[in-house]
Parts: C-alpha cells; sequence; structure tokens
C-alpha cells in the first residue's frame, strides 16, 4: 500500500487478498471538507504498518479534487448534487472535453467506481459494496450520519453509534449516496463536525475502523484498541437522539441574501414561528417545532436549514417485520394508491384522495417520494435486501 500524490483520485487501498466485501470511502466530496481524507489516510497507514487482516479491500477515494486544490465547496456546480439519472444520462451522450470542473470529477468518480467493482480480491468476487461517504458541516455539530432507510443499511449505520437521519434523500436530489442506495449497495453519509473542528478527523477515523469492523472487514479483536474508537463516536454524540426524520428543507438561491441567524448548532430544538434565518426578504421562521439540522454558516449552497422530529426505534422494528412479510404488495388497495404499470417498484398518491399520514405508511414499507406533481407524489420503494 502507498499514499499517492495530493491530486491522484485514489488515497490509497489496502487488502490481504482475503473475499469479503470492497469498502469504499469518500473524502471531500465538497472540497471544503478535507478531513475523511485525513482520516483515512491514518487508518490506510496503520492497516500497512501493523499488517492488520483484512476481508475485502479498503479504498479511500478523493471527491472534488479542484475544489480540494481551492478550499471551496464546488467549483460551477455541487458534486454531491449531479448523481441523478439527468447528469448521469449527461454524461453518456456529451464528450468528455466538454465537461465543467466537477462535472468532469463526476464522470472521474463513476469511472473508478466502475472499475472497481469488477476488480476479483484473490481469488473471489467481492461479497458486498458498502460506501462511507465522510463529510462536515459548516456549524457547530455531533457526529451524525444520514442512510437510506434499507434493510441492508441499517446494521452498518447503527453499529457506528452515532444519531442516524432518515428522510434526507427524499428532501435532497441527486447525492453520491441515493445514487449507491439505488444500486442495492450499502451506503452511509456519515458527518464527523465542523469543518475547522480538529475532533472531526479524529471521528471519521474512528467510523472508518467502527465501519470496517460492521461490514465484517475487521475480526473482533484484529484492532486491540476498536473500544476506544466506539467510545470516541459514543462520547462526541453524547445527548444527541438516536433517530430523527426529515420534515421540511428550508432551500435558498444565489443572491437571495440568506443568512443563518448566530449561534445555531445542529439537532437544537425549535419552536414553531422561532426566527432561525434572514434574507431579501426578511425573517425566515421554523415552519413546525422540531429539531435544526445543518444550518448552513458558509456562502456556497442551496439549503439553508431542515428541520426534523425525532423517531422511536420502535416504528424501525416495525418497517422490518412489514418488509419481510413483502406487505407492500397491498397498498394499492389504500384509497387514493395506485400502481404505476410496467413498474413494480413504483406507486403514485393522489393528494386528494389519499388518507391523511399515507406518506408516513410508505416510508414504513421502504418507499421514498420521488417525484411530486400537480395531482401527488409518486414514490419508489427502497431497493431491500430481505434477508438482511
Amino acid at each position: 500500500m502507498s499514499l499517492p500524490s495530493e491530486t491522484n483520485r485514489v488515497v490509497g487501498r489496502y487488502d490481504c487478498s482475503l473475499g469479503g466485501p470492497l469498502f469504499l470511502t469518500v473524502g471531500g466530496l465538497h472540497g471544503n471538507e478535507p478531513a475523511g481524507i485525513e482520516a483515512a489516510k491514518r487508518v490506510l497507514r496503520r492497516l500497512e504498518e501493523e499488517s492488520i487482516p483484512l476481508q475485502g479491500r479498503f479504498v479511500a477515494l478523493r471527491g472534488n479534487r479542484p475544489a480540494l486544490a481551492l478550499g471551496t465547496r464546488f467549483i460551477e456546480r455541487d458534486l454531491n448534487r449531479v448523481w441523478g439519472p439527468r447528469d448521469l444520462l449527461g454524461l453518456e451522450e456529451r464528450e468528455a472535453e466538454l465537461d465543467g470542473p466537477d462535472e468532469a470529477e463526476l464522470r472521474g468518480l463513476v469511472q473508478v467506481f466502475a472499475a472497481l467493482l469488477v476488480e476479483p480480491c484473490g481469488t473471489a468476487s467481492f461479497e458486498e459494496v458498502v460506501l462511507l461517504d465522510l463529510h462536515s458541516t459548516s456549524g457547530p455539530s455531533t457526529p451524525f450520519l444520514c442512510m437510506a432507510d434499507t434493510l441492508q443499511n441499517r446494521p452498518v449505520s447503527f453499529a457506528l453509534q452515532v444519531p442516524v437521519i432518515l428522510g434526507l434523500e427524499e428532501a435532497l436530489a441527486g447525492t453520491l449516496l441515493d445514487y449507491m442506495s439505488e444500486a442495492g449497495h450499502i451506503a452511509i453519509a456519515f458527518e464527523g463536525g465542523e469543518h475547522t473542528d480538529p475532533d472531526t478527523v479524529d471521528c471519521h477515523e474512528a467510523a472508518i475502523w467502527c465501519g470496517l469492523l460492521a461490514a465484517g472487514c475487521l475480526k473482533s479483536g484484529a484492532l486491540p484498541d476498536m473500544g476506544l474508537m466506539q467510545t470516541r463516536l459514543r462520547k462526541a454524540a453524547k445527548g444527541a437522539p438516536a433517530i430523527v426524520e426529515v420534515l421540511h428543507r428550508h432551500g435558498t438561491n444565489p443572491g437571495d441574501g440568506f443568512v443563518m441567524d448566530a449561534g445555531w448548532s445542529n439537532f437544537q430544538v425549535v419552536g414553531s414561528n422561532e426566527v432561525l434565518a434572514t434574507d431579501g426578504k426578511g425573517e425566515i421562521r421554523a415552519t413546525l417545532s422540531g429539531r435544526l439540522l445543518l444550518p448552513r454558516y458558509q456562502a456556497k449552497g442551496d439549503d439553508g436549514f431542515f428541520l426534523s422530529r425525532d423517531v422511536r426505534p420502535i416504528w424501525l422494528t416495525v418497517s422490518a417485520w412489514l418488509r419481510r412479510n413483502e406487505l407492500d404488495r397491498f397498498l394499492h388497495l389504500l384509497p387514493g394508491v395506485q400502481r404505476v404499470e410496467g413498474d413494480s417498484r413504483r406507486l403514485r398518491i393522489n393528494r386528494r384522495r389519499a388518507l391523511f399520514g399515507v406518506r408516513q405508511i410508505f416510508h414504513l414499507f421502504g418507499f421514498r417520494r420521488f417525484e411530486e406533481d400537480a395531482t401527488g407524489y409518486l414514490f419508489l420503494r427502497r431497493p431491500d435486501r430481505l434477508d438482511s
């Protein structure tokens, strides 16, 4: 294993020619968030120096290299908003020479993923793929993670013992997390803390080690201080809720003058109608009572903040039972719900005829809101592996 130069896509890779998962980390998908790369370097160096036995292969990647060089979130387009069908199709239809700087990075990452997925590990193919997308926040925050709520995502996600945010992929289009989850892989976006906090690199490192253990890449006892890594994450997340669900996103536009009020932090409780920010039109107030997520204290980006509510863990147990018994096949019998012809993963909800709370019911069955129009919503069933 060697650590390439700072401009290379691959930070490093390590394996012992043993079958197992392909464990990927991506750091710096936003160029002002380099902590994940530094954490991956630490893990790679220790794996090599101590010859730690690893099942499968660990590969660490750089995200947006031009933006990393400038220390800015992106150059022209947010690289964590371009993983949707339209942009990916655009890559196929467009000559590479016509790519913008961020689109060129998207093309490069797609090509690297495709190559890594077909490489053998020793004499075996990879048993599964696990992605840990490493991020940090512009404001104060405990570590937390976001996941698409698939059954295969849950064991690795909850093993990290930090707050889990559900529903963010409904509020944000074109994320790497959504792209990998739609492919059926285990995919987690881990937020280690504030950009400039030195503890953020420590939390990212702990998340990688704990993720490797939960994914089956490391056997129990392979890392003598694994308990220290687990304790580091537990302590950093102390006092935060276990699970929250995103209910509202406040989007912004360039030039609208959005400014987050000072002093807000991630997971802080807010009241309905409480002033959170201002823009050119005046005060921006909370549309509901709940918890504030990801208040934006940086110039670039189109997400001002999110509002969420706590989720009781029992509902995840209920949803797992519903999915394993494939009871979603009866959802089209509900008022205002109909199947999309030729696609068993899609259901349409007529807003005027549907029961109150039907969207929450759909979440239990593993569906997420995919599109919205004047009549209602199109929901897409997440690709659950029922044996997970």
